[in-house]
């Protein structure tokens, strides 16, 4: 079922008599100048905004789509996220896979209350697992965490909670303002804690023993005047039997609001700033931020304001003032992260660097920097976020033996997929000769693999693993130790070529898909896999032999030296010694497969070394032909 709005559920007459109750405040209220630290007619209508001389106050809440979920945010506590859906019940060990900085309201965990400070795992609940009649309700445990010194501005927090009432949704309201909340004036404090009070009461044991919470006569009346304001809305839904339709994280965002303009004045936010947007937040070491956001303000005015909201967390801002153009400051200047970090990971993932000019790259220094000028980047706001997060997570050993153990599966499943195609290859295409169906049917499968697995693994981008033109030329210096590439493919090639153009053709074709194959397999799949694990050369960057290059020409050097059999086998040798000719031929194939692996990180693309490999395949196969040297 589709989830409602007010407007969608009540129609806009009914909505509006919502926020506009026909019955005006009652006398007693009027005239106690302790009911609110607001004019005493705001409380039958703190919204409205034409009242004369009322200024209205930010709203401070927005409910944002992520790529996984929906999510509640508050500008003043950045590091708190809520979700609110009415599926959520977790049970202990559910909750405990949530992972840390987690809060559970009022149900949202099917288990007695909990306070875990080793994991950060607090579950404010009055109903399971504990004597409910001596329990706090949810929103008086929330009030009592916050004053007892809960810090949510360290880490990433997430609130779960489901059923949006009045208990939870004042607890929310606490913990999303829990700076405020600690530095309450003493009116807004005779607004506040009167309504916990109550509210937790009747929540917890109902309306009868409520009348005995502690409250004196006149707060308890206009806590309760308050509460049933508060209240009208989830009235007015359930008596229509509607309540389930509403859209839970709505509905929350709207009463945030409301309890805001019952707390609050404007004099409150006199010294409130805010951005035009802030896209999100990412951790880049160890309490550390980088905030990407949008405003029209210089990059010093918008990073004294961020610091305002993030303190000494503050470590990067990268900020948007023309669409897609960005720059990003290091905001912490003696600090051990360098922006170059960032650069270099931005640089392989925006597919709007690709070598052409060398300099269209994320760029600057390790003070101030920004996008690719001029054409700016084609990332997404989330997607810098993730990145900036990315560049300077660090990569642990067993993340990176995984990933190498990945690669090496891939090329011996991809290898062997080709091999035991050439069985079948000239029964499957019988009108070209048994070397030439050999060649493509070993080629087939191993190019398709690595495409399928490429689109995979690099999440649809498909340059990040090489797949674009090439960028640049200084990598074709490189080019006669990467012909060396081909050799392990003259070993696949006949002594004696076609004769006939007919037969020649089909013959060249397959020597040519099978070198794009072996380049999309070990320079675009296995170098692809690894290539975020470690530093890697770009266009017209600084020359250096890169981690994935030296393993994937390892892997490469040994797949060649298996392709090398059959010459061993069949034809004439090299050298005297098996075990001599094929090393000697593994260690040629390493060799050309690290200047093959500088070549594709060069120039960002895997086509300069194919076009390389099939020309070694030829030389190669020249040589064996006429048995030079042998």
């Amino acid at each position: 079922m589709a989830l409602l709005r007010a407007d969608e559920v009540l129609g806009e007459d009914e909505a509006g008599w919502l926020e506009s109750p026909a019955e005006p405040a009652p006398e007693s209220q009027a005239m106690n100048p302790a009911l609110s630290h607001q004019p005493a007619d705001e409380l039958v209508s703190p919204f409205d905004p034409q009242r004369a001389g009322v200024a209205p106050l930010p709203d401070r809440y927005e409910l944002r789509e992520t790529e996984k979920t929906r999510v509640l945010l508050c500008e003043e506590a950045p590091r708190v996220r809520v979700r609110v859906d009415r599926k959520f019940s977790f049970s202990e060990s559910e909750a405990r896979e949530l992972g840390e900085r987690v809060i559970l309201l009022d149900g949202a965990g099917r288990f007695g209350p909990m306070l875990d400070n080793t994991t950060k795992l607090y579950n404010l609940d009055h109903h399971e697992g504990c004597e409910r009649l001596f329990t706090l309700a949810t929103c008086e445990q929330a009030m009592l965490l916050v004053h007892s010194g809960l810090n949510l501005s360290e880490g990433d927090w997430t609130i779960y909670a489901n059923e949006p009432d009045l208990d939870t949704v004042l607890a929310i309201w606490v913990l999303l303002n829990y700076e405020r909340v600690r530095t309450l004036s003493a009116a807004a404090r005779d607004v506040l804690l009167p309504m916990l009070r109550l509210e937790g009461a009747i929540d917890a044991n109902g309306s009868e023993l409520a009348g005995i919470c502690g409250l004196p006569q006149v707060a308890h009346e206009q806590a309760n005047e308050r509460l049933d304001w508060l209240m009208r809305r989830e009235r007015a839904y359930k008596s229509r039997g509607l309540w389930g339709s509403t859209d839970p994280a709505e509905f929350t965002a709207d009463v945030l609001r409301e309890v805001d303009a019952l707390i609050f004045s404007s004099l409150d936010f006199m010294e409130y700033d805010r951005l035009e947007e802030v896209y999100g937040h990412a951790e880049i070491g160890e309490g550390k931020v980088a905030v990407v956001c949008r405003d029209g303000r210089g990059i010093y005015e918008v990073e004294q304001l961020l610091k305002k909201r993030w303190g000494d967390q503050l470590g990067i801002v990268a900020l948007e003032k023309d669409r897609r153009h960005y720059t990003l400051r290091r905001a912490t200047p003696l600090a051990d992260f360098l922006l170059q970090t960032a650069y270099d990971r931005l640089n392989l993932l925006d597919p709007v660097v690709d070598g052409r000019p060398a300099g269209k790259c994320w760029g600057g220094s390790n003070e101030i920097g920004g996008s690719p000028r001029p054409s700016g980047t084609r990332l997404s706001p989330q997607e810098l976020v993730d990145v900036l997060g990315v560049s300077y997570r660090k990569i642990d050993i067993l993340r990176q033996v995984g990933h190498l153990a990945r690669a090496f599966f891939l090329a011996l499943t991809l290898c062997l997929a080709g091999w035991s195609a050439v069985l079948y290859a000239p029964d499957l295409i019988p009108a070209w000769s048994e070397t030439t169906a050999g060649l493509v049917g070993w080629a087939s499968p191993v190019l398709l693999g690595a495409l399928i697995l490429s689109f995979v693994f690099s999440r649809r981008r498909f340059w990040l693993y090489g797949y674009r033109g090439p960028a640049g030329t200084d990598w074709a210096a490189l080019a006669p130790l990467a012909a060396l590439g081909g050799l392990p493919l003259a070993g696949q090639l006949p002594s004696v070529f076609p004769a006939t153009p007919a037969e020649f053709a089909p013959f060249a074709a397959g020597v040519a898909l099978l070198a794009i194959a072996v380049e999309a397999c070990f320079r675009g799949l296995v170098h692809g896999v690894m290539i975020l694990d470690a530093p890697v050369q770009r266009a017209g960057g600084r020359w250096f032999v890169s981690r994935p290059t030296v393993l994937s020409a390892i892997l490469y050097g040994f797949a060649g030296a298996v392709a090398w059999l059959p010459t061993v086998v069949d034809g004439p040798r090299v050298l005297a010694d098996v075990g001599l000719e094929l090393g000697a031929v593994a260690a040629l194939s390493t060799l050309g497969g690290l200047a093959l692996g500088m070549m594709r990180e060069r120039s960002l693309s895997i086509w300069p070394g194919a076009a390389l490999v099939f020309f070694g395949a030829w030389v190669g196969a020249v040589l064996l032909r006429f048995q030079w040297g042998f």
